[in-house]
This record gives structure tokens, sequence and C-alpha cells, in this order.
């Protein structure tokens, strides 16, 4: 077993060193595995059986005499018994240090749970000032967004309230992107000078200087003259 332990919160000496032997235990497993994969794969005999063939095939084609020494065949047969006690032997010993790790982190509990109810209280505290400081700057975000659309909703010379940004976080999107996504929207730029205004659909409006030029460059929009 494991336990992810809260930041500041040292894992015990017991648990690390029984953790180290398990992990040793793991990593024989691996290399026997690897050692003895020939009498372990399945279809282990298959590819013996062929092995022995291409050697005595590749023999016979040179002229030599056929291998007469140990097959591999007989060689994987008999190291499979082999192969089988020491895997089950290390299983053994993994399942063993498993269990010791398991009781180092039991015998840690008490003391582990102790540290563990303070880092909450911490945690929580901390989690709560920095849920208020984002909701602050969330709300002053928002504020500013508006700020600017009504700024900009005058400039332009228009009268009646202008639109205000609230924000809606279901898409997955963040906040910031959403706020110039509505501001693109509603045609606020967020750099002074950068909104034209075009004769689209029979109608003039006013878009941001990148929309206006790829609607006048498909040839669905001319851009209108004021001086005109």
């Amino acid at each position: 077993m494991s336990i992810t332990l809260p930041a500041g919160i040292p894992i015990p000496a017991s648990v690390a060193k029984a953790q180290a032997a398990l992990d040793a235990a793991w990593e024989r497993y691996s290399e026997a595995q690897i050692e003895y994969s020939d009498a372990l794969d399945n279809g282990y005999l298959e590819r013996a059986q062929a092995r022995d063939a291409a050697a005595a095939k590749a023999a016979t084609l040179a002229g030599k005499p056929v291998p007469k020494g140990e097959s591999e065949v007989s060689r994987v047969t008999a190291l499979r018994g082999t192969a089988a006690g020491v895997i089950e032997a290390l299983e053994q010993q993994i399942r063993a240090a498993d269990t010791v790790v398991y009781r180092a982190w039991s015998a840690s509990a008490p003391e582990l749970r102790e540290q563990a109810v303070e880092a909450l209280k911490r945690t929580e505290q901390e989690y709560a000032d920095t849920e208020l400081a984002f909701r602050r700057a969330r709300g002053a975000f928002r504020h500013s967004v508006s700020a600017l659309a009504a700024i900009d909703h005058m400039v332009r010379g228009k009268r009646g309230p202008a639109p205000v940004f609230i924000g809606n976080e279901q898409r997955g999107d963040s906040f910031t992107k959403l706020g110039r996504d509505w501001l693109k929207d509603n045609v606020v730029s967020v750099e002074p000078g950068d909104i034209v205004r075009v004769m689209y659909g029979g109608k003039v409006g006013e878009f941001a200087t990148e929309t206006a030029e790829k609607l006048v460059g498909a040839g669905v929009a001319a851009l209108v003259d004021d001086d005109a």
C-alpha cells in the first residue's frame, strides 16, 4: 500500500525502509522474468523447436554435421522447472515485503493522523483565503471588462446602457479568455484604434481590424470611408 502524505509530512523511516525492500523484491522479480523468459513465456516449447530446426537446417545446407549436443528443447525443458521455482519464491518474497510495508504504515498511523489533521486545518484556511482572493480578482476583472465596454460604447457615440460582462465558465475556458472573447464579440477593442467600420450584408458594422480585413479580403464586405 502507499499513502500520499500532505506537503511537510515526511514518510516515516520504518515505512521508507520497508518500501525500499519491497522495491528491491520487485526488481529481482523483473530480472528473473527476463533471465528465464525462454522457459516462462507462452509457446516456449514451439520457439525452442523452431531454433533447433533452424540450427539443423543451417548445418545441413553448409554441409556440416547436425548438432548432436544439448538441444534448445532439452535446455528450456530442464530450465522451466527451475524458472517456475525461482518465480514462485520471488512472488512469495514480494507478498511478505508488502505485508511489512502495510504493518509499518499501520504502526505509524496514530502519529501521521495527528500531523494530517494539522495539515488539514492549515490547508483549509489557505484554501479559503485563496478562494476569497480569487473571487475578488475575478470580480475586479469582470468590472474592468465591463468598464472598457462602457467607455468604448460612449466613445463611439452610442446612447443607452452598455453591455455588461458576466462570464460563463461552463465551457472550461479560462475567465481571462472569456473576457477577451466577450470584448471581441461586442466589437470592443482592448487596444485603441483597431475598430473599423465596414459595409457588410447591406449594413454598416464595426469590427476589429483583423476581422474586417478577412471580410474585405473575402469580398463580402467593403471599408466605409467616414471622410467621404
